[in-house]
């Protein structure tokens, strides 16, 4: 058979059974790296456990220090354990009201505290020790709790007094001591003037019941062994009184806060894991016995030998089978392909890929030709849409035949010409050629089925042949200015373009095209006449010759407001003469006689000195008028050209009606020089001209700019003051200045010297 031609090596076939192979090889892989690493995944769980048990009781137990911690600082500041301890021996017996309300004190903060076991406040000057339940000397208070204490009374006497283990270290700010069967939390409170710098002691017995109960909540504690050791690996607490307080196992190593290590301890591996506290120098250590997690592997190796022997046989069972009943499609596709491809890449390609490359192959053939083909179909359906619309029309070719031939959906003798005037919204949007083709293709969407729309481009214009519907001859005019509404809406929202439609009558026969495109070129000039709208059709304009309403009269006049500078008549006075233009049905050419005519009065208008400067260049209002294709347009121009034109004239006038307007600024600056608020804006203001116009005015006439003038009137006037041993703050405020670096920056300036220098100098 064909297929065999493949070889066997680059057969999918081959390629099959290797992949079901390793697909089967996978699992019995992977189960058997499982029995291998079973040691150390054992060996992380138990590490993940003892650490998370050591965090937990790490949290639980140091939430509870930073409550006591915070109990001993608020008693450390309180008013009335802060008075008990300033009590001096002769002060004792006037002081017993305040010893009692100390005591209250105490046994309030002991009730809402369960992690205590009382309060007890040792005064160095007293040499008593007063509790939430009792006030006694230090012996009688030793007598009573020395079982507790553990202690001589002597070294219990020396911890009060601020003595230390290791020969007279400074006690720190809080630290915690081992008394027989307590721990307990110390804090100082010193004095200036006790000899030994305490006044007194602070002790909590720490409830080790309470501890002892949270490290038997702990997760897996009840496993194994728990300890809470001190920096000199001290245990502290443990979560099992009974048994016997053995060495605390060395599982720290170097520096490091938490760890674990495996240790041998009587006999039997254990999992040694140790967390330092966030508040104290105490150290959470955990003993476990391995074999606890030991017997959970056991179970894995089982089920990993279990699951090799199955995955083995069904594997094998399963690589027959697919392997089989796969191959047979791919083997006849190839012999459907086989024909059309030669030997060398049948030898090369296997079946699946030698399949692909014939299919592709094949359907980038059909894509090419299909392109090919529309590419050309366009060109030619362009082609034959200008000629027509150019009254080149074929002789002997019917209507059916042309549609036949160029592929047209005409089906009907109705005929419209359409044009569109496509302008873009700003930058971003896209260019012509991409516009055309964006508004052709949303304006066909929306038009539907009714009508056969056919483009192409006319002097930089979309036109558009619309073949009418002949069921719908009558609202063929609403159908499509419905569609160009809807377009407007989207390409507006999305490109940013904007579309104005003219279109003819409706029309019979190919050969009034031409006819037609003449009439939409028409609508398309009227629009001007117009107000602004989205379409325009030729059976809506009719031209009438009437009167031509600008005289010679009127232009003197309107030419005469604008010299004055008076926009708001010269302005309604260009309305009026627009109106009556527009008023009626008035010819384009008309409308443009009256455009240039306009135009060139304001031109007259218009300062010479104006004319010659490059502004006049860059206002171009000839250019922009003739420019305009709705009455809005030319309007707004116009109205903007009269605007700038009297604003030139306005400011001439000024210029020559305001011929002493710089020595009634300089008055003005000589009597206003010490205002800080001085400034041209102000100057402009006081005289109601602009800052920049009277800025120039006074430049004019006075040869130097006013912001000089200023600088240089205030710098005279502080020279005088200087002369008279006024300080320089006080000279830089009394002249006008912000400030003292600003008055010597401009000092400087003129003077070429500094204030300092210029009063030293004097």
């Amino acid at each position: 058979m064909k297929y065999k031609r493949f070889r066997f090596s680059k057969s999918i076939a081959f390629k099959w059974i290797v992949s079901y192979s390793v697909i089967m090889l996978i699992p019995l892989i992977v189960s058997a790296i499982i029995y291998l690493q079973t040691k150390q995944i054992v060996e992380y769980e138990i590490e993940r456990a003892g650490n998370a048990m050591l965090k937990q009781m790490q949290n639980t137990v140091d939430s509870e220090i930073n409550q006591a911690e915070k109990l001993a600082m608020q008693l450390s500041i309180h008013s009335s354990v802060n008075k008990y301890l300033t009590l001096t021996p002769d002060a004792e017996g006037a002081g017993a009201f305040q010893i009692y309300q100390t005591r209250q004190e105490l046994s309030r903060y002991k009730s809402a505290n369960d992690f205590i076991d009382g309060i007890y406040l040792y005064s160095s000057s007293l040499d008593r020790v007063l509790t939430d339940e009792t006030y006694t000397d230090s012996e009688t208070f030793y007598a009573m709790n020395s079982t507790m204490i553990g202690l001589s009374y002597e070294e219990w006497l020396s911890q009060l007094n601020g003595g230390s283990d290791d020969g007279g270290t400074p006690m720190p700010f809080i630290e915690f001591k081992r008394w027989e069967n307590k721990v307990v939390m110390m804090k100082p409170f010193t004095s200036s003037v006790a000899d030994n710098g305490l006044k007194g002691m602070l002790v909590l017995p720490l409830n080790g019941s309470k501890i002892q109960s949270m490290l038997k909540n702990v997760d897996w504690v009840n496993n194994g062994e728990v300890y809470i050791a001190d920096d000199h690996n001290q245990i502290l607490f443990q979560n099992n009184d009974a048994s016997p307080q053995l060495a605390v196992p060395d599982a720290q190593a170097g520096d490091e806060t938490a760890g674990t290590s495996f240790q041998d301890i009587a006999g039997t591996e254990n999992m040694v894991s140790f967390i330092d506290s966030d508040t104290t120098k105490w150290k959470y250590i955990s003993v476990f016995p391995s074999s606890v997690f030991w017997e959970k592997a056991r179970q894995i190796r089982n089920l990993n030998l279990l699951g090799l022997f199955i995955s083995f046989l069904i594997g094998t069972v399963v690589i027959s089978y697919f392997a089989r009943k796969n191959y047979n499609p791919v083997r006849e596709l190839v012999n459907m392909f086989t024909p059309s491809t030669d030997e060398q890449t049948q030898r090369v390609l296997d079946e699946f890929s030698f399949i692909r490359e014939s299919a592709l192959a094949t359907i980038r053939e059909r894509d090419d030709i299909n392109s090919r083909q529309f590419r050309q179909l366009r060109v030619l359906q362009t082609y034959y849409l200008s000629r027509l619309l150019k009254g080149q029309v074929e002789d002997g070719l019917s209507l059916e035949e042309a549609a036949r031939v160029h592929h047209f959906q005409w089906d009907s003798e109705d005929f419209a010409v359409l044009l569109f005037y496509i302008q873009a919204g700003g930058e971003g949007s896209p260019s012509p050629s991409l516009s055309n083709f964006i508004v052709s293709n949303i304006i066909m969407d929306f038009t539907g089925p009714d009508h056969g729309l056919s483009f192409t481009e006319m002097d930089g214009m979309l036109a558009a042949v619309m073949n009418i519907n002949t069921g719908r001859s009558v609202s063929w005019k609403e159908d499509i200015e419905d569609a160009l509404g809807q377009t407007l809406d989207f390409i507006q929202r999305k490109y940013g373009l904007q579309i104005a439609m003219a279109g003819s009558e409706l029309l019979h026969g190919m050969g009034s095209m031409h006819q037609g495109y003449l009439q939409a070129l028409e609508a398309q000039e009227y629009r001007l006449v117009l107000e602004e709208n989205i379409s325009i059709w030729y059976g809506d304009i009719e031209p009438q010759e009437t009167d031509y309403y600008l005289t010679i009269n009127d232009e003197v006049v309107f030419i005469n407001l604008v010299k004055s500078g008076e926009f708001e008549k010269a302005a309604a006075m260009a309305d009026e003469i627009l109106a009556r233009f527009f008023g009626s049905q008035v010819s384009i050419e008309l409308v443009r006689y009256a455009m240039i005519d306009l135009t060139s009065s304001i031109m007259k208008a218009v300062p010479q000195e104006t004319k010659r400067s490059k502004l006049w260049e860059e206002w171009r209002p000839m250019k922009r008028l003739l420019a305009c294709s709705t009455r809005a347009d030319f309007r707004h121009e116009l109205t903007e050209l009269i605007q700038m034109a009297c604003s030139k004239a306005t400011e001439k006038l000024a210029l020559v009606s305001n011929s002493g307007i710089g020595d009634e600024v300089s008055a003005y600056v000589q009597n206003h020089y010490a205002d800080i608020n001085l400034s041209v804006s102000m100057i402009g203001a006081n005289f109601g001209i602009t800052p920049q116009y009277v800025s120039r005015l006074f430049k004019e006439q006075m040869g130097q700019g006013l912001h000089d003038y200023i600088s240089q009137v205030r710098t005279a006037e502080a020279k005088k003051l200087l002369q008279e041993g006024v300080t320089i703050e006080e000279v830089s405020s009394r002249v006008g200045f912000s400030s003292s670096s600003a008055f010597i920056r401009v000092f400087k300036k003129y003077e070429g010297i500094t204030p300092g220098r210029f009063k030293t100098l004097q």
